[in-house]
């Protein structure tokens, strides 16, 4: 049987939100019985190499235009589900592979990931604006991560055509993680990529306001740096203010070593500026951690402000500092928090109910597909 749908995005490496929905997305399309092909418009293999501008990637976009022509002549597909991007470069060459499509008849869904299409509506750059709202408004339709996303693409595609399609993860092997002892510190964890958009200089001027007020804590700042430098400058910060005995830095860990952190932490801290979901909130919601984190994107959907943790703007560090200090002292309410959150993920962000909730919005936008 010929596919029915195309996909073009990007499984991992790198590893981070976008690609790795992509992913689940392709085993969604699956387990709905859905026949689907990928075109990869992989540009960058390493997290370093993301949103850069190089030779290399330019050199790449004949070939991936050569594989998605291929593939339309091959598969003829009904529809296509396109990853776009929103850097103003990456944006650009998805309009020219979204332009292919048309050129060839093949409907388009977008799949937004990113944040900040509303905002080319005042670029000065000669065409741009043009180009991306021509391009937007001759999409079939969006999915959108969460209706807090709506607004940010609704100027091109109404209402009406947005389907929210909430990310999903899988729930995590809890017997892979080392039982130890726990430490005596409460511990608070912060994980994900060392870039500044996460908010790990935030989390760690955090630990700096605590230790003065006297707050006794314990902090891990885990994940993979993608810039030697930003990671020294962050080991520089921690010398400066002679954080050394509060804050441990672990670098990336996976598999048994995540899952260890996540089983000693009480507390999961994501001070992020640019997210749009926050996939490792879920990860620290199935362990049980009530969650701080920012009202970005369509995190306030998920992090429900005084139910499975707190809403803070990371640049109020005085109010997370107090939210903080909440958790610290008491341990009943994190219990509560931390039930919340699973109780969440359960219902609304495993792969069982991602999978239902694709198979909604292939029927709102193609019935066909599942008949």
């Amino acid at each position: 049987m010929q596919p029915k749908v195309l996909v073009v995005g990007q499984l991992p490496p790198p590893v981070h939100g976008s690609n790795v929905m992509a992913q689940r997305f392709m085993e969604a399309l699956a387990a709905n019985g859905v026949a689907a092909v990928m075109v990869e418009k992989k540009f960058s293999r390493e997290l370093d190499q993301v949103g850069k501008r190089s030779a290399g990637k330019l050199l790449a976009l004949p070939k991936i235009c050569r594989s998605l022509l291929d593939r339309i002549r091959r598969d003829q597909p009904a529809v296509c589900y396109y990853f776009i991007t929103v850097g103003l470069s990456a944006l650009l060459v998805d309009c020219l592979l979204l332009w292919l499509l048309r050129r060839k008849k093949v409907p388009y869904v977008l799949y937004f990931h990113g944040m900040g299409y509303r905002a080319y509506e005042a670029a000065t750059y000669f065409g741009v604006r043009g180009v991306i709202r021509y391009t937007l408004k001759h999409a079939l339709g969006g999915l959108v991560v969460g209706e807090r996303l709506k607004p940010d693409v609704n100027h091109c595609i109404p209402d009406d055509r947005l389907y929210v399609l909430p990310n999903g993860i899988p729930a995590v092997d809890k017997s892979t993680a080392a039982t130890g002892t726990a430490p005596a510190e409460v511990t608070l964890l912060f994980l994900s990529n060392l870039i500044p958009a996460k908010g790990p200089l935030t989390f760690l001027k955090v630990a700096r306001d605590l230790r003065d007020r006297g707050v006794a804590a314990r902090f891990i700042l885990a994940g993979r740096a993608a810039c030697a430098d930003y990671l020294a400058r962050l080991k520089q910060f921690i010398a400066e203010q002679r954080l050394t005995q509060q804050v441990v830095l672990p670098g990336p860990v996976y598999g048994a070593d995540k899952a260890a952190l996540l089983r000693q932490a009480d507390i999961f801290v994501f001070p992020t500026t640019k997210d749009v979901f926050g996939l490792v909130n879920l990860e620290a919601m199935q362990w049980g951690l009530p969650v701080v984190s920012s009202p970005v994107g369509a995190i306030p959907e998920i992090i429900r402000d005084g139910v499975n943790g707190y809403i803070v703007d990371p640049g109020d560090r005085r109010l997370l500092c107090r939210r903080l200090t909440t958790l610290i002292n008491d341990p009943s309410l994190r219990r509560q928090m931390g039930a919340a959150g699973r109780r969440l993920y359960a219902q609304h962000y495993t792969p069982a109910v991602y999978t239902r909730n694709l198979k909604a919005a292939l029927t709102f936008f193609e019935p066909h597909l599942l008949n």
